[in-house]
């Protein structure tokens, strides 16, 4: 045999061993526990979850809601912050330009060096500020999708807010 044989007939040898060891595998786990066998028709049971109008189900809807309502807090908190330090940065730049126009050698580095700086620790405050966001924001998306499904997080007052307004020739039918 030559050494082309080797190349292809090796591999496949691997894959086909794999396929069986993983068939055998599974075929050795017992099946997770199902549920017990129903009594009653599937019609004579009573629903449960959110579509059933009860005070656990008005409970959780008052939570969530107060939950979406902190949430938005801490956004728009996050964004005054993100607005404080643009403009902070413009007066910074506003400083930069006018000592443009000086006749001072060296007069700019002074000013553009400020600028430069408060450019790297704005980026690190805004990124700590996602990044300690991120997870709340998470949590309360997946909490929407428990309570509405799987387009729950649209739900969201806040994904509301933001979510773009249909143009106006989308929304007419088109023939």
């Amino acid at each position: 045999m030559n050494t082309h044989h080797f190349k292809v007939l090796v591999p496949g040898i691997f894959a086909a061993t794999a396929l069986a060891l993983a068939v055998s595998v599974g075929a050795q786990t017992p099946p997770p526990p199902g549920p017990p066998p129903a009594d009653k028709s599937p019609q004579a049971t009573p629903m449960t979850g959110h579509h059933k109008d009860s005070a656990a189900g008005a409970k959780h809807h008052a939570d969530m809601k107060a939950e979406c309502q902190a949430m938005m807090a801490k956004k728009q908190e996050m964004q005054d912050k993100l607005q404080a330090m643009d403009g902070a940065l413009d007066k910074l730049v506003a400083e930069m330009n006018a000592a443009k126009e000086s006749k001072e050698v060296g007069a700019l580095e002074k000013p553009m060096a400020a600028v430069i700086n408060e450019l790297v620790a704005q980026r690190k405050a805004s990124r700590s500020m996602m990044i300690e966001m991120q997870p709340a924001m998470m949590t309360h998306m997946i909490h929407h999708m428990h309570m509405h499904g799987t387009k729950g997080a649209m739900e969201c007052p806040m994904m509301k807010a933001n979510a773009p307004e249909p143009k106006a020739e989308e929304t007419t039918p088109k023939m």
